[in-house]
């Protein structure tokens, strides 16, 4: 079985959470916060910095907290800072969370070409996929509701089932990739999985299973480092394209 992460891997969502994440700490901090709809009014140091950073988040509940950090100036060198900044502000998380939620619900709603067109796909795999004989054999286990990220499919005319879309919170992802295995009968050893969090890797592998870091979308150095200490290997998104049609 082939299965794959979708935000940093498939999509480019990047853009769109920044608008997301903008708005949603505007809400909460601003009284009468005024919605911004236009990326390009937000300062182009801060969509490269919110870029960079990307890479540290694991799901939804993340994005202010890492907005946050940038708006107080507190600077995060790798994962651990992140990690020690995110669980300081847990009790603003659910708050945080909800207004991310609200903000690209709103999107979706009354903005949705503007929404839409902030996911693109990575490289060619729209393409890719919309040649795709058949999907069967593959499954996407993302931290992205089911909903949004067949929206994008369909929007990319790709004829993906939408019950191949697993939504997993981040803390189960690992046992989730065990569970949908065992559920299709798929051998671990003949499966593969791409992700762009090399911890999610790190704990499929000791199952045997392919494990693979892609080098491009928020992969961190740090990640990279991590990913070659336990043997991991790193594809181009050329090998990504070769293994997709193996399935």
């Amino acid at each position: 079985m082939f299965i794959t992460d979708f935000d940093g891997v498939l999509c480019d969502s990047v853009i769109e959470c920044l608008l997301v994440t903008y708005n949603a700490y505007g809400k909460l901090r601003t009284p009468g916060y005024q919605r911004l709809l236009d990326i390009e009014q937000i300062d182009p140091q801060k969509r490269e910095t919110f870029r960079q950073l990307r890479s540290y988040l694991k799901g939804a509940e993340d994005f202010v907290p890492l907005y946050m950090t940038m708006e107080e100036g507190v600077t995060i060198h790798n994962q651990q800072d992140f990690d020690i900044f995110r669980d300081a502000h847990s009790d603003q998380l659910p708050a945080c969370t909800a207004a991310f939620y609200e903000e690209r619900d709103y999107l979706k709603t009354h903005e949705r070409e503007l929404w839409l067109s902030l996911n693109p796909f990575f490289g060619n795999f729209a393409e890719e996929l919309r040649q795709h004989e058949s999907f069967e054999n593959m499954r996407i286990l993302t931290t992205k509701r089911q909903d949004d990220a067949a929206a994008i499919f369909d929007y990319q005319n790709i004829p993906f089932p939408r019950d191949h879309i697993i939504y997993m919170k981040a803390a189960g992802k690992s046992q989730k990739l065990l569970e949908l295995l065992q559920k299709h009968g798929a051998e671990q050893a003949a499966s593969v999985y791409f992700e762009d969090q090399v911890d999610f890797l790190v704990e499929s592998q000791k199952h045997g299973i392919g494990s693979y870091l892609v080098e491009w979308g928020y992969v961190s150095a740090e990640q990279k480092a991590l990913a070659q200490q336990y043997s991991i290997p790193i594809i181009t998104m050329q090998q990504y394209a070769e293994f997709l049609r193996k399935f």
